[in-house]
């Protein structure tokens, strides 16, 4: 029997339709929720751009302030223990902070470096205070070489705002950066021409004679004469300024961490080995005290006297051409030895009627030569010193030849610094080798010098450039010039100017084929060149030194390295000494950026400074500008 479904209706009125809203309260509830979450992100988004800006500007602060605390690694303190240093590297860091804007109420910051105990060796408590740090710190221990590191880590209290509502005050910033204040390989040059005595001779007593002919800076006593040498008593001025200046600017460096080299030149260029740390004798050393007594032993060369040269030996001349070698008046005939075969009759023949055959008549005007229309020569013997009246008595005589080899003795020296003394000296008239001195210190870097030092040249000289190398100092030099590029023979080329080169900025070049030469130069394949120059020599040696930029690409390049001149003396930069100047203002050029194009001392007048040039009246000037140059030496950012 069918029974009806009476439910079906009830229950279908019971249910609610799925179109009906919820009640009020729920719908509340949800919105504030919602609403929660949408607060607590648009806050995070808004706190958090707000502490990546605090970031970034802690970042920001905490590099500069790594630099500025690398800044005061760079220069040395003296006599103040790591300790104070250290503390002199906070102050600059937190003064940087300050300066960008960094409230230094919230920041902790911290300084290390790898030695703060000073002794030589990495500390091992920076495992635990900065063990990213300590790793890398060199091992010294283990002969890694000392590097100026800083390292510095701060830690900032970011406030949030938005999320303050929600009990979040702040968040802790941390950062850190190293810097490095670039270890120095630094190598100081000084004339020691015995014009460098110039201030000092200049005030001697007018009653000494002799002192425009023949001055001996070696002289241990004094005589009617002659006065005692300032060798003797450290009174050659402005070598004296010099040598002060130089171990001030030494003062500067810090010791362990960067190098010093010495370079002197007068007739050729000299390294002064020093002793290391470690007791070695070395061209860079890092024992600041040892390198500042090496400048303490300099000494002015000590020139052959130009008066004392035979008075017809010296006014023999074609015209108004003097008839005589000026790098080596012993060589006559310009190949590099005394021996002179191919000039008057007795070099072939002794017993030549016109020859000489007595020591008393070999100064003889009247007994003389005209050979070959050059009007005339005293007599000479091939194998003595004997162009010069060394003895200044007025005659010839053995004791002549005694006291020239003594000179010679004295004056020979190894050109390179180590080894026997194997550089022959010859009784030059000239001693202003500019190229001997470039190409010596910039050997000493290419040959020492650390890959991630710093490489610095500071380059003295008082004159205009009369010498080069000769094949006996350099092996680099063609055997063609026995008397380097003061080249000769009689009556001809440089020897008629004493080997100066007049003709600045006209250049020659003598590379192998002229592809190599730099642009605007003159190239001939002659050998040898007789056009080319010292002066070319000395540019071509400032190039090979610290030209890196060349408009002719085929230019062989030289070597990341700063070059700094002084030209010191009041005959610089006047008359003929205008060329000294612009040779010396060229290796300062060079040295800035490596390209002699960018010359800062282009529209600059003489005896002015300008870029890394600077000119000196006197020695009196020399510190000031050697503090300067202290200052320049830069720092740069490891990471």
């Amino acid at each position: 029997m069918h029974i009806p479904s009476c439910l079906s209706p009830l229950l279908n009125r019971l249910r609610r339709p799925s179109h009906e809203p919820a009640p009020r309260g729920q719908v509340v509830v949800i919105f504030a929720v919602s609403l929660f979450v949408l607060l607590f992100f648009v806050g995070l988004a808004v706190d958090a751009g707000a502490v990546y800006v605090t970031y970034g500007q802690l970042k920001r602060a905490v590099d500069s302030a790594a630099v500025a605390a690398a800044n005061d690694f760079k220069r040395g303190t003296e006599g103040m223990t790591m300790v104070e240093r250290v503390a002199l590297m906070s102050e600059a860091s937190e003064e940087v902070l300050a300066l960008h804007n960094v409230d230094m109420t919230t920041v902790d910051l911290d300084v290390f470096v790898c030695d703060l105990n000073g002794d030589g060796i990495r500390d091992t408590d920076l495992q635990t205070s900065a063990p990213q740090f300590y790793q890398r710190c060199p091992d010294t221990e283990n002969m890694e070489a000392p590097r100026k590191l800083v390292w510095l880590a701060a830690q900032q209290q970011a406030p949030l705002y938005f999320l303050h509502l929600l009990g979040f005050n702040s968040i802790t910033l941390r950062t850190n950066s190293i810097a490095e204040a670039a270890p120095v390989d630094l190598v100081i040059v000084i004339d020691v021409s015995e014009s460098m005595a110039s201030d000092t001779i200049g005030t001697l007593d007018p009653s000494y004679p002799d002192i425009a002919g023949y001055y001996d800076p070696d002289r241990t006593t004094a005589d009617a004469s002659h006065p005692v040498g300032c060798n003797v008593d450290n009174s050659c001025h402005p070598l004296y300024e010099a040598k002060e200046a130089a171990k001030a600017l030494i003062a500067t460096l810090y010791e362990g961490y960067d190098q010093v080299g010495l370079v002197t030149f007068d007739s050729i260029g000299v390294t002064h080995s020093i002793p290391n740390m470690l007791g070695t004798n070395v061209a860079l050393s890092d024992d600041l005290d040892a390198a500042s007594n090496a400048v303490d032993t300099i000494l002015l060369h000590d020139d052959p006297p130009y008066n004392y040269l035979w008075p017809y030996w010296i006014s023999s001349r074609i015209g108004n051409t003097p008839m005589f070698n000026p790098a080596n008046p012993e060589d006559r005939d310009g190949d590099g030895a005394d021996a002179d075969p191919n000039l008057p009759p007795c070099y072939i023949n002794p017993f030549h009627p016109m020859c000489c055959t007595l020591d008393s008549d070999r100064w003889d005007e009247n007994v003389k030569f005209n050979y070959l229309g050059y009007g005339g020569f005293p007599c000479d013997d091939d194998f003595k010193f004997d162009a010069v009246d060394w003895d200044g008595d007025g005659s010839y005589s053995e004791n002549d030849n005694v006291v020239g080899s003594a000179w010679i003795t004295k004056n020979t020296r190894d050109p390179d610094g180590a080894g026997p003394q194997t550089a022959f000296a010859v009784p030059s008239l000239l001693s202003t080798c500019t190229g001997c001195g470039i190409r010596t210190a910039s050997n000493i870097l290419k040959q020492n010098g650390r890959p991630g030092a710093v490489w610095v040249i500071v380059f003295l000289s008082d004159g205009i450039v009369n010498l080069s190398d000769t094949p006996s100092t350099s092996g680099n030099i063609p055997v063609q010039y026995p008397n380097g590029f003061c080249t000769g023979p009689l009556g001809q080329s440089f020897w008629t100017t004493a080997c100066i080169d007049y003709d600045f900025p006209d250049r020659y070049c003598i590379d192998d084929t002229a592809t190599t030469c730099p642009s605007g130069t003159t190239w001939d394949g002659s050998v040898p060149n007789l056009s080319y120059s010292v002066l070319d020599y000395a540019l071509d040696m400032t190039d090979e030194a610290a030209l890196t930029h060349s408009t002719n690409l085929n230019e062989p390049p030289g070597n990341d390295l700063a070059i700094y001149s002084i030209g010191v003396g009041g005959g610089i930069g006047l008359g003929a000494g205008t060329v000294g100047e612009d040779l010396l203002r060229y290796m300062a050029a060079v040295g800035d950026d490596g390209d002699r194009t960018t010359d800062p001392c282009q529209l600059t007048p003489h005896r002015e400074d300008c870029g890394q040039y600077y000119y000196a009246a006197s020695g009196l000037d020399l510190l000031p500008i050697f503090e300067d140059i202290a200052t320049r030496i830069y720092t740069r950012i490891a990471e």
